[in-house]
């Protein structure tokens, strides 16, 4: 039984030793490519994107900071960053 339980313990570190290096990973703009525009709106857009390395396909929201300061919509949309 103690062979199986370290097995099982090695087998869960390192699982969670990836989820921490996936976690310390930053993400950039250049890790996706953009499919297609499936939505616009007063202060952005919506891309349909696939990430690079993975394949893997999102919808990702970009937002025009200058337009939503004009139009004082900060607040609105990133409470966090209030003025």
């Amino acid at each position: 039984m103690g062979d199986a339980k370290e097995r099982e313990i090695r087998k869960y570190s390192r699982t969670e030793s990836q989820h921490l290096r996936l976690k310390r990973t930053k993400i950039r703009l250049t890790d996706f490519r953009t499919i297609k525009v499936i939505g616009k709106g007063a202060f952005g857009e919506v891309r349909l994107v696939q990430k690079v390395d993975t394949g893997k396909v999102y919808a990702m929201k970009s937002l025009q900071k200058a337009e939503m300061l004009k139009r004082d919509q900060v607040r609105r949309h990133y409470p966090q960053m209030g003025r």
